[in-house]
C-alpha cells in the first residue's frame, strides 16, 4: 500500500496572540506574539521573539535564524510534530493544523467537536487527550560481590558431604500482657512526598476549513494552560525572501538551543 501523499495547503500569513497561565501561579498570564507564514510549495516560517524557524520540505532542511546575533543554522528537517503537544510547547509557539490522513499517536484519544463559525470563519474542532508519560523505573542498586575463590580439592579424593546445622526455631516475641504496641516512626523530615499521578493533557484545536490554519488552540496540562488565538489571517503567497537566509547572516555549524518561554 503506497503512503498517503501530503495534503497541499493554501499559502497564507497569520498572526497569533499566545497566553500562558502557569499552574499554581498567582502571577498574571504571560503574553507573547508570533507570526506564521506558509508558501504554496510547502515552505513555512515561524517568527517568535528574536528567533525564526524556516522549514523547507523539498530540501529536507530547517533553518534557525537568530536576529540578535545575525546567525543562521541549517540542519536536517525536524520530524513532524504530533497532532497535539502533550505539554507546554517550546519555540515556536505554534500548534500546527491537524492534517487529514495523519494517524494519531498510540494512546492518544481523538474526539471530533464538529464545525462552527469563529471570527467569521468556518472552523472544525478536535480534542486530543494525551495520557501522561510514566518515567522509566530506576534500576535496583546492587553491591558488587567479590568472586568466590575456587575450592581446593585433591585429584581423585572424594568430596565430603556438606555439613548442615539443624534449623533452630526462633523464640516468640516477648510482649507484656495489655501493653500497647509502639507507634510507627513518622517519615524523616525532608523526605520527598510520594509523587501523585499526573492527569492527562488535553489539546483543543479549531482549524479553519478554508485556510488550513488553527484559529483557536487550548492546551491544558501539568504546566498550566496555553491559549493561542489567531488575530489576523491574510491568504496569499508570502514574499519569497521570507524563506531565505538574509545575506548579512553568518552560518553556524551546530544548532543553538532554542529558548523556552518563561
Amino acid at each position: 500500500m503506497s503512503p498517503i501523499p501530503p495534503v497541499a495547503l493554501p499559502p497564507i500569513t497569520a498572526e497569533y496572540d499566545s497566553t500562558l497561565q502557569k499552574a499554581g501561579s498567582q502571577a498574571p498570564p504571560a503574553l507573547s506574539e508570533y507570526k506564521f507564514s506558509r508558501a504554496a510549495d510547502g515552505k513555512t516560517r515561524v517568527d517568535s521573539g528574536t528567533m525564526s524557524m524556516i522549514s523547507n520540505p523539498a530540501k529536507a532542511e530547517t533553518i534557525v535564524l537568530d536576529h540578535v546575533k545575525k546567525t543562521a543554522t541549517v540542519q536536517p528537517a525536524m520530524p513532524p510534530p504530533p497532532p497535539a503537544p502533550p505539554g507546554m510547547p517550546q519555540m515556536p509557539h505554534f500548534a500546527p493544523p491537524v492534517m487529514p490522513g495523519v494517524p494519531p499517536l498510540p494512546g492518544v484519544k481523538v474526539e471530533d467537536l464538529g464545525k462552527k463559525l469563529l471570527q467569521g470563519h468556518e472552523v472544525e474542532g478536535k480534542r486530543f487527550v494525551i495520557p501522561p508519560v510514566a518515567p522509566p523505573p530506576l534500576p535496583a542498586f546492587q553491591m558488587p560481590g567479590a568472586p568466590k575463590p575456587p575450592a581446593m580439592q585433591m585429584p581423585g579424593a572424594p568430596q565430603p558431604p556438606a555439613l548442615q546445622m539443624p534449623a533452630v526455631p526462633k523464640p516468640p516475641a516477648f510482649q507484656m500482657p495489655g501493653a500497647p504496641k509502639l507507634p510507627q516512626m513518622p517519615p524523616m523530615p525532608g523526605a520527598p512526598p510520594p509523587t501523585p499521578p499526573q492527569p492527562p493533557s488535553t489539546a483543543e484545536v479549531w482549524n479553519s476549513t478554508s485556510m488550513g490554519v488553527p484559529m483557536l488552540t487550548k492546551v491544558t496540562g501539568g504546566f498550566g494552560q496555553l491559549t493561542q488565538v489567531c488575530k489576523k489571517a491574510v491568504p496569499g503567497e508570502p514574499h519569497p525572501m521570507a524563506f531565505e537566509i538574509p545575506p548579512d547572516y553568518k552560518k553556524l555549524a551546530s544548532a543553538p538551543k532554542l529558548p523556552i518561554p518563561s
